[in-house]
């Protein structure tokens, strides 16, 4: 896969946590995602922007 598109296990890995907190993350749109298929999917600029609101 793109190196700049994140799956959830890449999502679960980058952050340190499981995948109900990453699922909620993305319910809450506290981190934009897209669905391609069945597939929920999470440009890594969204998460680089995520964590920036939470180091700030």
């Amino acid at each position: 896969m793109n190196r700049n598109l994140l799956t959830i296990d890449d999502l679960c890995h980058e952050l340190g946590t499981g995948r109900s907190t990453a699922y909620r993350l993305l319910k809450k749109k506290k981190i934009k995602s897209c669905k391609i298929g069945s597939r929920l999917i999470v440009k890594r600029d969204e998460l680089e922007r995520y964590i920036e609101k939470q180091t700030s």
